[in-house]
């Protein structure tokens, strides 16, 4: 990829400018590490930009400002390129979940809606819908389901909620679409699948919380439960009456030619219409209809106490570090409270709160406990955002054309891109159940549960999965080496000749890939390595970028985001 005038000094600290805005200066590596919390990575290009702007409140305003750029026009587009030519009667439109893959990655890499793109990353995690199984049919729905999330980063919360618990791809994946209110003599009765899951995983949890996201405690010492299985099942019977837009039969579905990208509608005729008691003792009225209903009931959701909390620790633990103190979830929950504007739930002012805190910005990345481990994805996406993939233009010559979905389109191609799940435990909208990857009170056993803290993406940093994602890491890195054209590689053509000067190189890459936070054990053995590949026989100044690229990128100080 193409770099601008190289910068290599490395200044420290920021100062605080008239108006209270936090201004970066020259500081090339707070840039970066600002940059590695809000992107899938930072670029030479967003570094220079970000602090061409001259403050972060610059950066995230113009980020607010973007406009919205939805997936599923270009997932259609490309489906037709794919299939034109498909002689196979059987395949529909919705299966193409490599299609669906493509325009994400390529999103990701290219777009300019870094935060909101990394707002939807995050929320895909606490709200969970996942292709892996009968949603995989369903493509279409899916990346409509990525777009409600890209849609409402901005947003508030509220009407989050709502378009999550009308989407298809919600009901199809928690079982409340076609969900029918009791019939106590033919032994039918609500499920109640969405009505769990709303409350533990999208908005309140189990046990009550103080605004600082710690656990409120009973008389005894013991944590205090949110709700029981009597407010579960008064919940199920309020999500009752709801089918596919397009559909003239309860019992119709998806393969009737109903949309799976339109939210879900009433059926009145199985909707329960009795009064409901719901989260301390509130009540939603007998009469209602089903859209009534439902949005009473996530009014009152909402407004529970432990939703702020709830939200903003996993959203600072997504972007930032795994164990927040106290004291930050609670000055993000306050935001979530209150905006300034009398706003609850406002994303916006959420993502502000989180990027800008003191403890975000001013936390020494030597700090104990500070930081989280690199997740698989934003590994990928971090190096190939920094170097480029790059392009394959496929001539109908590698694929039978009869498996549409896998034909014509020059784009970024791995051939593992549809595996990711399997190699690295992590895929976009792909987690194995709803309760995401991992869970975010996840603790590996050993010092760090011994120390009371959670390490969330640990749970899938299994031996097997580590070596996986190392592989596929290194391999493109390193078939450049002989001259790949069959699959997209990292794009090291302007980096080469950085590594005729391994002091250079060094620097570049401190900033590009660790935030300016090499150590001096570090430097010392890449400038040796460096020196040792530019003395022998056979290497040369892209036989040092490589070999240092992956060794940074699988290195500890690496793999920690601090």
């Amino acid at each position: 990829m193409r770099l601008l005038a190289p910068h290599v000094t490395i200044q420290a600290g920021f100062r605080v400018a008239t108006g209270g805005q936090l201004r970066i200066g020259a500081n090339y590596a707070d840039a970066a590490r600002f940059l590695t919390q809000a992107t899938f990575g930072p670029t030479q290009q967003d570094i220079d930009h970000l602090l061409g702007l001259g403050s972060y409140e610059a950066w995230l305003d113009e980020q607010f400002s973007l406009p919205l750029q939805r997936q599923l026009p270009a997932m259609r587009t490309l489906n037709t390129l794919m299939c034109e030519d498909s002689t196979n009667p059987n395949y529909t439109e919705t299966n193409n979940s490599y299609g669906r893959r493509q325009i994400w990655w390529e999103q990701v890499i290219n777009g300019q809606d870094q935060l909101r793109q990394r707002m939807a990353f995050s929320l895909s995690q606490i709200l969970v819908v996942s292709d892996v199984g009968e949603l995989g049919n369903f493509q279409f729905g899916m990346t409509d389901y990525w777009d409600t999330l890209l849609a409402h980063s901005f947003g508030n919360y509220r009407d989050l909620l709502e378009a999550v618990t009308l989407h298809p791809m919600m009901g199809e994946w928690l079982s409340s679409i076609r969900n029918r209110k009791a019939v106590p003599a033919e032994n039918i009765h609500p499920d109640e699948n969405y009505a769990r899951e709303i409350l533990q995983l999208f908005s309140i949890g189990l046990h009550q919380l103080n605004l600082d996201g710690t656990l409120k405690k009973d008389a005894n010492g013991l944590p205090i439960p949110t709700y029981g299985q009597a407010e579960i099942k008064e919940f199920a019977r309020v999500f009752t009456g709801l089918i596919y837009d397009g559909v003239d039969r309860w019992w119709k579905g998806p393969w009737s030619g109903a949309i799976t990208t339109q939210p879900m509608v009433p059926y009145e005729e199985f909707h329960d219409t009795g009064a409901k008691t719901l989260l301390n003792g509130q009540v939603v009225p007998a009469g209602g209809d089903t859209l009534t209903d439902i949005r009473a009931a996530l009014d009152i959701i909402f407004n529970h106490p432990n939703v702020p909390p709830f939200v903003s620790k996993q959203l600072i633990q997504r972007m930032v570090t795994s164990n927040p103190s106290p004291a930050y979830v609670e000055r993000v929950a306050q935001v979530f409270v209150d905006n300034g504007s009398g706003e609850r739930g406002d994303l916006k002012a959420v993502a502000k709160a989180i990027l800008l805190d003191p403890e975000a910005r001013r936390m020494h990345p030597a700090t104990e406990h500070f930081g989280k481990l690199r997740e698989p994805l934003l590994r990928f996406s971090h190096l190939w955002r920094a170097f480029g993939l790059t392009t394959i233009t496929r001539n109908g010559t590698l694929w039978d054309q009869e498996s549409c979905g896998q034909g014509d389109y020059t784009l970024y191609w791995m051939w593992w891109l549809s595996s990711l799940l399997q190699k690295s435990g992590q895929d976009i909208l792909g987690a194995p159940s709803v309760f995401n990857f991992y869970q975010p009170g996840f603790s590996p056993s050993g010092p760090a549960a011994n120390a009371g803290l959670v390490a969330p993406e640990f749970q899938i940093a299994s031996e097997s999965r580590l070596t996986s994602t190392a592989s596929s890491m290194n391999w493109q890195i390193q078939a450049s080496r002989w001259n790949e054209t069959r699959w997209s590689t990292i794009d090291l053509q302007d980096e080469t000749p950085w590594g005729a000067s391994p002091e250079f190189l060094l620097k570049r890459l401190n900033l590009l890939m660790l935030n300016g936070q090499m150590t001096q054990a570090e430097y010392a053995a890449l400038a040796a390595h460096s020196s040792t590949v530019l003395n022998s026989n056979n290497g040369g100044p892209a036989d040092v970028v490589r070999d240092v690229i992956t060794l940074i990128v699988n290195s500890p100080n690496y793999l920690i985001q601090k």
